[in-house]
């Protein structure tokens, strides 16, 4: 079996393990697409296959692509990265006085100190779609009530909302809407012309929809999209296409030809600004990219996580090779098809690797509720075959508020306590759900055992002074 050949059995066996409904997967080496595989379903409703053509949201990996703009508006002298962002949007405003020294680099870096939308802000955000031109400046002014989370420069903190922002920056210094502009300056001239960050644009007939386990892995009930949002998480794709974009990033720094930006600027966006902590891909932030290393060789890649998606772009500059992974499922199968990827990229043995125990106790909440998942946990919890994490089952919880199942996802954080009773991001999203349904008694009960765990959460103080 040759190595594509042994690829393509790891990665169908990893999506039958995981109920994955449908996978894309290249490489590319020195230049040339050398793998490019399409497995599965575009929806679990229509039965469409999977093709080359199939159009994926990429979710988070859109972040890449506006860090590209702002770099290149830099490089034309109409932005500097250390200018605050106030100058060049008077207007936009934050309920806290150290806005006004937020600067540019800060935003591309996530060390800015602005606040993130959070789970349900995001489901109320995508239930009310908005598609018109003003849609973003709209959004940018809403944010005036916003609290900042920490000093600028401090430390890193993820945000869309910066990148949002930054969409709104590029369109007012374009003058011209953020979507015409990066089609006009990024898109097209890397060779992407199947892509676009509108999602009217997009043909119905080939976009793989997400998917989510609600508890069983089904269509999302929505497909979720708003304007205001399309510069952290809505540009639209083709496989080949974004094959096209590392090749161009690659070697506009390997071959110096500059046919986005000058290799200087890619230097720039791919340094370390603030570490990330969570090797070995996660280690450091840069501009618009996330920074670390792979067997020794160094990373430069970003994700894509939620909504219903899982994606994730590798590019590894020295050995001049890139990996792309488009999947139209939330699943932390994602971690194991890039390792998968990146072995094959290194001449190492790939792997299928231990499921998690999402996939068998959302099966059991869906069979029987609270008690077969019990049921399911002792029957499963030495057996090899699994880990388990706590984390897998707020992502579970997440992804049931995604579908307006509150009741459900209540009921699987607090299984999950049963199994990992100080488990913090439980009991937050816990107390979250509680005051969403009006129960800040139960709320108040779950914030109280944070501080015994972490004393200085800062998610359980602000909780806790809102809901005395």
């Amino acid at each position: 079996m040759n190595q594509y050949s042994q690829l393509d059995h790891i990665l169908r066996k990893i999506m039958s393990d995981w109920s994955i409904p449908g996978l894309e997967v290249s490489i590319v080496e020195n230049g040339e697409i050398t793998y490019l595989r399409g497995f599965g379903l575009q929806s679990l409703l229509t039965h469409a296959p999977i093709t080359t053509e199939s159009v994926f949201c990429i979710a988070s990996v859109s972040k890449c692509f506006v860090a590209c703009a702002i770099m290149q508006l830099v490089e034309q002298g109409k932005l500097q990265l250390d200018t605050p962002l106030v100058h060049y949007l008077p207007d936009f405003r934050l309920d806290d006085e150290r806005f006004i020294q937020i600067t540019l680099r800060q935003m591309l870096s996530h060390t800015s100190g602005m606040p993130d939308m959070d789970e349900l802000e995001y489901n109320e955000l995508l239930a009310h779609p908005e598609y018109d031109e003003a849609a973003l400046e709209r959004y940018v002014h809403s944010l005036a009530g916003r609290k900042m989370i920490a000093a600028p420069g401090e430390r890193f903190a993820y945000s869309n909302i910066a990148y949002n922002v930054l969409g709104h920056l590029i369109a007012r210094t374009s003058g011209r809407t953020f979507e015409d502009h990066m089609k006009e300056n990024i898109l097209r001239p890397a060779g992407m012309t199947e892509s676009t960050f509108y999602f009217p644009e997009v043909d119905r007939d080939r976009l793989a929809v997400p998917h989510l386990r609600i508890p069983t892995m089904s269509v999302h009930p929505i497909y979720p999209y708003n304007r205001v949002d399309a510069p952290a998480s809505f540009l639209h794709a083709t496989l080949m296409d974004m094959c096209r974009w590392a090749i161009t990033c690659m070697q506009d720094v390997d071959f110096k030809r500059g046919q986005l930006l000058s290799p200087a600027s890619y230097d720039l966006m791919w340094s370390p600004v603030a570490e990330w902590g969570y090797p070995p891909l996660y280690e450091h932030t840069g501009l618009g990219w996330t920074l670390g290393h792979y067997d020794g060789m160094k990373t430069v890649s970003h994700g894509g996580m939620g909504l219903g998606w899982g994606h994730f772009l590798v590019l590894l500059p020295e050995k001049k090779c890139a990996t792309v992974i488009l999947c139209n499922a939330e699943s932390s199968a994602r971690s194991r098809i890039v390792r998968a990827a990146l072995n094959i990229i290194m001449d190492k043995e790939p792997s299928v690797g231990p499921v998690s125990w999402i996939v068998p106790i959302s099966q059991a909440f869906e069979e029987g509720g609270p008690q077969a998942a019990h049921t399911r946990y002792h029957e499963i919890k030495d057996s090899p075959e699994y880990y388990f994490d706590g984390g897998e089952l707020v992502n579970l919880a997440i992804q049931l508020c995604s579908a307006q199942k509150i009741d459900l996802a209540i009921d699987v954080l607090e299984f999950n306590l049963q199994v990992y009773p100080q488990h913090l991001d439980s009991l937050l999203f816990l107390a979250k759900l509680f005051l969403q349904k009006g129960q800040s008694s139960r709320a108040i009960t779950a914030i109280q055992s944070v501080p015994e765990i972490d004393p200085n959460n800062v998610n359980a103080k602000w909780m806790l002074q809102g809901n005395a």
